[in-house]
């Protein structure tokens, strides 16, 4: 229970990084992340450390900037609660090989911070698509899990003839990465089933938001989301429901 909470609470921590590294990634520049102090995006003051404490300044601030009292935008702790619960579940998962275990927060951390970057701006960074398959590549080749390899490069290849078929109208170059790197991460056949979700529920979504006239049928929509979103559905239920397809 001890561990859990500790976990939660790093995860928290990292959610709240993820935040900082995200936006100054899409709104300034990378090397901010690493030398600034976090300011408010509105009146661009600089902020004390206790009002960076992940959740629990959001919820005392009321969700408003101490200097300029703009509202802060709900996406900052949903992240960090989202990285939180991430990292708990990964951990009860995985805690049996601490090698799993830490190939799979890293990369979970790595497709949270793509989640966000993609929903709010429609980016799919290869500051972070780019070192996570390097590094998962080179795991699986060193383990000689040869499946997960060709998962990759199978999602790769299938994106990349998607966006030949629809002349860049449906997904973009951002897209064959982050579908390499979900296929190396889960290999086969949970990468069937991640794609397979993300498919459906992007279609669903999709043809809501027409009908409720939110967004037009012609209307970009990032897929990224969809796909981490099953990515993470598929990490831990996949194979129940491929099992199910049969």
């Amino acid at each position: 229970m001890e561990m859990g909470l500790l976990i939660f609470v790093f995860g928290l921590i990292i959610g709240s990084l993820i935040n900082c590294f995200v936006y100054r990634l899409n709104e300034t520049n990378l090397k901010s992340f690493l030398i600034g102090r976090s300011y408010c995006p509105q009146c661009k003051k600089k902020l004390r450390w206790y009002d960076n404490i992940p959740l629990i300044s959001f919820v005392l601030l009321k969700g408003r900037c101490r200097f300029c009292h703009k509202q802060i935008s709900i996406h900052y702790p949903l992240v960090e609660l989202t990285c939180g619960l991430v990292s708990v579940v990964v951990y009860f998962t995985f805690k049996g090989n601490l090698e799993v275990l830490l190939l799979n927060l890293i990369i979970s951390y790595v497709l949270i911070a793509l989640f966000v970057s993609d929903l709010r701006y429609m980016t799919v960074p290869d500051h972070l698509t780019y070192p996570a398959i390097f590094f998962l590549f080179l795991f699986l080749l060193i383990k000689g899990e040869w499946h997960a390899i060709l998962s990759g490069l199978g999602v790769a290849l299938f994106f990349y003839i998607l966006i030949l078929i629809t002349r860049f109208k449906g997904m973009g170059l951002g897209d064959i990465k982050l579908g390499l790197l979900i296929g190396l991460f889960l290999g086969f056949p949970k990468t069937i089933v991640a794609l397979y979700l993300a498919f459906l529920t992007g279609a669903i979504l999709g043809v809501i938001l027409v009908l409720t006239r939110k967004k037009r049928f012609k209307s970009k929509i990032p897929f990224g989301p969809f796909l981490v979103l099953a990515t993470f559905i598929s990490l831990f239920f996949g194979e129940k429901i491929w099992q199910l397809f049969w």
